[in-house]
């Protein structure tokens, strides 16, 4: 394998390298916050003191991801119905009430921090699932002693703050598993097609790191943000080197252009994206095209009912999300982030930011959507909160994104010693 460490251990690495983040500056800017939690009704009989908890998400533009909010609150109405959180330490049992805000930070760069900064003031015990590329937005929580649980990992204190506790391997991992997926489906070459920025010229060293030799790794495409760009050439130009395999690391309206206008070129290899590029409604649009795409996934596939907890995901979307939630990675990140927490606080003497945080510290954790893992332990990449490095490689069949024999998760970070 490629040696890598001492290149991603780089702040700078640290700081751009993320797949959801190439998109972000093309959004458009404006907040919207609410305390949806008081809306449905469930839990309402709750004696306790309501129990607050913030989720913020990039808002309408080429990242929008509206599944990761509906999934949040179908977690707190289930978590509501079955009786609240019941305190360890004693007292009546507590309703959840989610305060929700979408931001997007283009034309308003502190859109995310203000959403933040309401959340703080409306006294949430935690923020689950986050969803936007602001460090500005984990430092305010952590000065207030209130975890980021389940934030999706973007920028650098995603990947170092002390207060951040994701469920995934986010971006980093996702983009590192796309090579070795390749090769592991039997491709020998990989060719990297990214996003032109910044972090897109980042993104062949990902890729490279867990390649059988960097030899392997093929010629970098860039391609522009807008999905309505004509890129007629410079798929014809990808499909004439003929690599064996395209890590294919883009915006899912660009992702799924993309798999279209190479298969339309002629090319017959191997493509991998990752799982926070793809979803039912882009899948739809890649058609036939998109069968046998390899996707990268943090979390078992949602088409895999013979997972307890997928199951789960889906009775739960049916009966409180009213069956309109798409099962995305954003939306299962959210919907385990809420249960998560809700276990975790009622196992606590003390409801509380604080005591929450110190809880999590070290901890066993178990989500039964992908392997158990604990908090602190080392990955390959040197990223202190990341906190693990196991990654399903999942198929799109017949438009349906299908987990491998088994629900295998394939570990990174024993990739890296070999």
């Amino acid at each position: 394998m490629t040696p890598f460490a001492q290149t991603v251990g780089s702040s700078t690495v640290r700081r751009f390298l993320s797949v959801a983040a190439f998109a972000a500056l093309a959004a458009a800017g404006v907040t919207a916050c609410s305390d949806s939690g008081s809306d449905a009704g469930y839990g309402a009989d709750l004696a306790g003191e309501p129990i607050r908890l913030s989720v913020i998400a990039s808002g309408p533009g080429p990242i929008y991801q509206p599944e990761l909010l509906k999934a949040a609150r179908t977690a707190v109405n289930a978590v509501n119905d079955a009786g609240g959180v019941k305190p360890a330490g004693g007292g009546d049992a507590r309703r959840i009430e989610l305060v929700d805000c979408e931001a997007s930070m283009v034309t308003d760069p502190n859109a995310a921090v203000k959403c933040a900064r309401e959340a703080i003031d409306a006294k949430v015990i935690a923020t689950v699932g986050k969803y936007v590329s602001s460090d500005e937005v984990v430092n305010a929580f952590a000065a207030a002693s209130i975890p980021l649980v389940g934030t999706q990992v973007q920028t650098e204190q995603d990947f170092v703050n002390p207060a951040s506790f994701p469920l995934v391997g986010g971006s980093p991992m996702l983009s590192a598993a796309t090579g070795a997926a390749l090769q592991d489906a039997g491709a020998k070459t990989v060719s990297v097609v990214t996003g032109d920025s910044p972090s897109g010229r980042l993104v062949p060293q990902y890729v490279k790191a867990l390649l059988e030799s960097p030899d392997d790794l093929g010629k970098t495409h860039y391609l522009p943000f807008d999905a309505s760009a004509d890129l007629t050439s410079q798929f014809s130009q990808i499909a004439s080197e003929k690599p064996d395999g395209v890590a294919l690391l883009a915006s899912t309206d660009v992702t799924s252009k993309t798999i279209v206008g190479l298969r339309q070129a002629g090319y017959e290899g191997k493509i991998a994206v990752v799982a926070t590029a793809v979803s039912e409604a882009s899948l739809k649009k890649t058609g036939e095209a998109g069968d046998g795409t390899i996707v990268t996934s943090d979390y078992d596939a949602p088409t895999n009912t013979s997972n307890p907890k997928i199951k789960q995901f889906q009775d739960e979307v049916e009966k409180y999300g009213d069956g309109d939630v798409e099962g995305s990675e954003f939306a299962l990140n959210a919907w385990a982030s809420v249960h998560f927490v809700a276990d975790k606080l009622a196992a606590l003497d003390e409801i509380s930011g604080k005591a929450l945080m110190e809880s999590l510290k070290g901890s066993k954790v178990s989500i039964g959507i992908a392997p158990d893992f604990t908090y602190g332990t080392p990955n390959f990449l040197k990223l202190s909160q990341l906190p693990r490095a196991t990654i399903q490689f999942q198929t799109v069949k017949n438009g349906e994104i299908q987990a491998p024999a088994g629900g295998k998760f394939t570990d990174l970070n024993e990739l890296a010693k070999q």
